[in-house]
């Protein structure tokens, strides 16, 4: 076989692409500091390098939702303690209050500083952080409570007999507030109890609907279908029948809860909507209003992601501060409410002044921490024993209700921060398995630079000297 000139040439030419190749990829990964630039450099270590940036990108942002939650812990953990100071005030003004020698104008006075401190506490329950409302669950956008200014009026007769109307004013309520800032009413939740679809299949509930311009409440029945197996089926089976009947189309929501029940809902906060049924999973809440949807809001738990697949709640709601007992009236709203009449020398009368038993209708009815109906009568006598005993033990209640409360959001605090030494763990483990990938060794990437400069310089020289030029490679 001839080895002719040119075949030699393009031999030369082609092995001097090889190696200008392999000195630019050397000097590429010299400058990038990088193993590859290109999935066709290593296409299976690109794939471990695109799966390890998305993971350390999650664990990034998972460390971010960390810190967002323990800066929203932190400042929940301060403001319960500045409620839990407030209601240790309120609770020495009782004490106060009790003193043998102290006659209604000076119960007044100490009427005057209650209310300022129940202002401070619809304060700190309005707390924001970073434009949220951290008691205002779900809701947060907007504040959980508002306060409402009322005045009492009392019979006041003097050393003579002679009786004067006096009327108390100044007095502040706690209410729970929408996103307009309108007062909602705090109802208890219907909800199901241990959901059971074999005691709801082809059961019937009906709902009493009065809406705002309704005199009277109208009924309207459902029945859950028979084919239904499981609570989503039941919960989807309802809300379809809902929104296909025009009276009951977006008024009433059916969701289901974290822990498998079935909850009721209004809507609109206006409408009065009340639940009956035979099913017994629902015995405990037949019969009762729906809460609304913005006071479910309210109660409500913020969660959040701290892994993948972990997902924990962070805040406290209004609700949960302020409810310290089973049944509506025991909590901060209506304690402070009762302490305040109880200041003004009121207590609580289950019959009016012609002696009828008081029920929801009757005129400045209150509901009672026993889910009994109550007027307001003066009897200074009987209030001054109630704000040394009942108030006092609620009031108490209520601060046990805060500190544990406070308990429960350091022991998730805690977690968080394990968690977050946990995330900074990951996140060094990610890295440095990721620069084990994608790194190169400098010094190593250096020594071989330096190789393939001298076989370049060499090709270069050895072809040279094979490769001479002659008179026969100009002539054709």
């Amino acid at each position: 076989m001839r080895i002719t000139n040119k075949y030699l040439t393009n031999s030369f030419l082609s092995d001097m692409k090889k190696n200008l190749n392999n000195l630019n990829k050397i000097q590429g990964q010299l400058s990038s500091t990088k193993n590859f630039s290109k999935p066709s450099d290593d296409p299976l270590n690109v794939q471990k390098s695109m799966q390890l940036n998305t993971s350390i990108t999650a664990n990034s942002q998972y460390g971010t939702n960390i810190k967002t939650a323990l800066t929203w812990m932190d400042t929940t953990d301060v403001t319960l303690g500045q409620i839990g100071t407030v209601l240790g005030n309120i609770r020495d003004n009782l004490v106060k209050a009790g003193n043998v020698t102290y006659g209604q104008d000076d119960r007044d006075k100490i009427n005057d500083e209650v209310n300022q401190q129940v202002s401070q506490l619809a304060q700190l329950l309005n707390t924001n952080l970073g434009g949220e409302y951290i008691f205002g669950g779900t809701q947060g956008l907007s504040k959980p409570v508002t306060t409402e200014t009322y005045s009492i009026t009392r019979q006041v007769t003097d050393d003579n007999g002679n009786t004067t109307t006096d009327i108390y004013e100044g007095c502040i309520s706690l209410k729970y507030a929408d996103k307009d800032g309108s007062v909602l009413e705090a109802l208890p939740q219907v909800v199901s109890d241990d959901f059971n679809v074999n005691n709801w299949t082809g059961k019937s509930i009906t709902f009493n609907v009065k809406g705002s311009s309704d005199s009277t409440g109208t009924d309207y029945s459902l029945s859950v279908n028979s084919s239904d197996k499981t609570v989503d089926d039941v919960v989807k089976d309802l809300n379809s029948q809902i929104q296909n009947n025009s009276n009951l189309k977006d008024r009433i929501n059916v969701v289901k809860t974290n822990d498998g029940n079935i909850k009721f809902l209004a809507v609109d906060k206006s409408d009065i909507i009340k639940i009956t049924t035979d099913i017994s999973d629902m015995a405990s809440s037949s019969d009762k209003q729906l809460s609304s949807v913005a006071m479910d809001n309210i109660a409500l738990d913020k969660n959040i992601e701290v892994s993948q697949g972990v997902v924990l709640s962070y805040n406290a709601t209004a609700v949960e501060v302020m409810q310290y007992g089973e049944g509506q009236g025991n909590d901060i709203r209506t304690l402070m409410d009762r302490i305040v009449h109880h200041l003004a020398g009121q207590v609580e009368s289950n019959t009016d002044s012609s002696g009828n038993t008081v029920d929801e209708n009757t005129a400045g009815a209150i509901l009672g921490s026993d889910g009994k109906y109550y007027i307001w009568k003066e009897d200074e006598a009987a209030a001054k024993g109630k704000l040394t005993n009942e108030d006092l033990a609620d009031i108490d209640a209520a601060s046990k209700q805060v500190l544990k409360v406070r308990s429960e959001i350091g022991a998730k605090e805690k977690r968080m921060e394990d968690l977050s030494d946990q995330n900074s763990s990951t996140k060094i483990n990610l890295t440095e398995t990721l620069s084990k990938i994608e790194d190169i060794d400098v010094t190593e990437k250096t020594v071989e630079y330096a190789t393939m400069i001298t076989v370049y310089i060499a090709c270069l020289q050895t072809s040279a000297k094979i490769m001479q030029s002659t008179l026969m490679d100009y002539l054709n």
